[in-house]
């Protein structure tokens, strides 16, 4: 697809979007509806974009199981959606986190498949322009983005803030520059929320990514009448701290969207000064809200309150007022089904790996079954908020991912950080693919830190080269790389420390290991 038609049939279709906002009540009636018929919805999906669809990966693996359309529709119309999901899993129906970025095959008993990353594309959402995932655990995947799944998101939104009372209140986003932003930009707008300021943190690596980003953002702020990005990096976090406090001072309680890790340092820059940030709220997203974390923004007075999604799916839950776990967030479940499977992971343990099932029709990837990569406690119970009223009884908390490293709100591929470790470094400064690596871990604060662990047995090495080197590396290796490196730079959360790497339960050496709080 031409990311210059998109970008017209874009522009076209912004004044449409914007001149018919909805109102809190019509957002509630639309999830209402959306519930009410939740099984003909996965119908409607599965008949459309999976048996209608003859590329369709999901079909392969219905036919390799012996199901056919009046099977499946049996299923969903006798035992309900995730009864039927789960019969299906049982059937080998499901996507693996490598299947679905196309980095593996799948294997079904003596079956085996090659599926692409674009084999996922939905045949039903009419994308306007094509957005690059953070590339996780591989190349990043191309994110279809549309008009009508911001038009499908935005009542989970418009719920969110009508939750928390916070429509009336200014709404401010401190975000990276990249063209997927203007997705949260539309999200507000949709139910009447104009942002008041957007204070940039960086911009997108290449030259083509940086002028799809200009021109996505220049033609919505045309559109919109929203005010372009005023560039603040972290050192300069406490500019946005004094716009705040200003804020506040002024009678008014602003709402910040932002990461956990930017939300930390900009709060430590205030506490620094003596201040406090009582009256602002943090809305939240792109890495996980452990309880430390949470604990270190509350500290400077702020509220912390998260949303729960990823990049090919959009938002998949938000936290209510009444959460008493740091993440916990209430599934959108007239748009996800969410089951679980076992994974084996990295250090040799298992979790149970959420599956997710997209129901909205405009979804940019059909997803069923979907491993995405991260794993948590999945309940379901009442509350007692204005998300049961919706019928939004399961609850997810304690996200975590069980294949990446995160910190500053961006991912980095684990492989990649095997090539710099045990490639890059001995090259550079001498030793064997057994003497580096790197501990991420999460200071007392709940800020991120990355311990670089160098054997006694490479000898003398110059900590400050070391540190620049690995992050050269590191960022060399992919274009979307060279802005996370730029801001782990910045924020000085890598460390060198001179012993022994940890090894696992079997003696195994790994690259990198995840250990949490200190």
């Amino acid at each position: 697809m031409s990311n210059v038609h998109g970008l017209v049939r874009f522009a076209a279709g912004l004044p449409a979007f914007l001149g018919s906002p909805i109102s809190p009540e019509q957002a509630r009636e639309q999830i209402r509806r959306g519930m009410q018929r939740r099984e003909a919805a996965l119908l409607d999906k599965l008949r459309t974009a999976v048996f209608g669809n003859p590329s369709s990966p999901y079909l392969a693996l219905f036919r390799n199981a012996g199901c056919g359309w009046d099977d499946a529709r049996e299923a969903v119309e006798r035992d309900g959606v995730e009864a039927a999901l789960e019969r299906f899993l049982k059937a080998g129906i499901y996507v693996s986190l490598d299947e679905l970025k196309g980095r593996a095959p799948a294997v079904r008993g003596s079956q085996t498949f090659v599926f692409r990353d674009e084999d996922f594309d939905n045949p039903l959402s009419a994308a306007h322009f094509e957005n690059r995932s953070g590339g996780t655990r591989g190349r990043p995947s191309r994110i279809r983005i549309d008009l009508e799944h911001a038009a499908q998101a935005a009542p989970h939104w418009a719920l969110w803030f009508e939750a928390h009372h916070w429509l009336d209140r200014p709404l401010i986003f401190w975000t990276p520059t990249h063209s997927g932003v203007v997705q949260r930009h539309l999200l507000a707008a949709k139910f009447g929320k104009r942002f008041t300021k957007w204070f940039g943190t960086i911009g997108m690596g290449t030259l083509k990514d940086r002028l799809t980003s200009t021109c996505v953002h220049w033609l919505a702020r045309r559109a919109a009448g929203w005010p372009p990005p005023e560039f603040v990096p972290l050192a300069n976090a406490s500019r946005i701290g004094d716009y705040l406090v200003d804020l506040v001072q002024r009678g008014q309680r602003p709402c910040i969207n932002t990461s956990p890790s930017e939300a930390i340092h900009l709060c430590r820059a205030v506490m620094d000064r003596g201040g406090s940030l009582a009256g602002v709220t943090f809305l939240l997203g792109a890495e996980p809200l452990t309880p430390a974390r949470r604990a270190a923004i509350e500290a400077s007075g702020a509220e912390a309150v998260p949303t729960y999604g990823f990049s090919e799916g959009g938002n998949v839950g938000s936290q209510c007022p009444l959460a008493t776990v740091a993440d916990d967030v209430h599934v959108s479940l007239d748009a996800w089904a969410v089951l679980r499977g076992p994974r084996q992971v990295a250090d040799e343990g298992t979790v149970d790996s959420l599956l997710l099932t997209g129901v909205r029709p405009a979804c940019p990837k059909v997803l069923l079954n979907a491993e995405i990569g991260d794993y948590a406690v999945v309940e379901s119970r009442p509350c007692g908020c204005l998300f049961d009223e919706m019928g939004y009884f399961t609850h997810l908390h304690t996200i975590r991912s069980f294949e990446k490293l995160t910190g500053i709100g961006v991912t980095i591929l684990g492989g990649d950080l095997f090539r710099v470790l045990e490639e890059a470094l001995p090259r550079h400064f001498g030793g064997t693919v057994t003497d580096y690596q790197l501990l991420e871990e999460e200071a007392a604060d709940g800020s991120p830190r990355y311990t670089l662990i160098v054997s006694p047995d490479v000898g003398p090495v110059d900590e400050g080269r070391l540190i620049a080197r690995f992050l050269d590396e590191l960022g060399s290796l992919r274009h979307h790389y060279r802005f996370m490196t730029n801001l782990w730079r910045e924020a000085g959360i890598v460390r060198v420390q001179r012993r022994r790497p940890l090894v696992t339960a079997r003696g195994k050496v790994l690259p990198f290991r995840t250990l949490g709080p200190r």
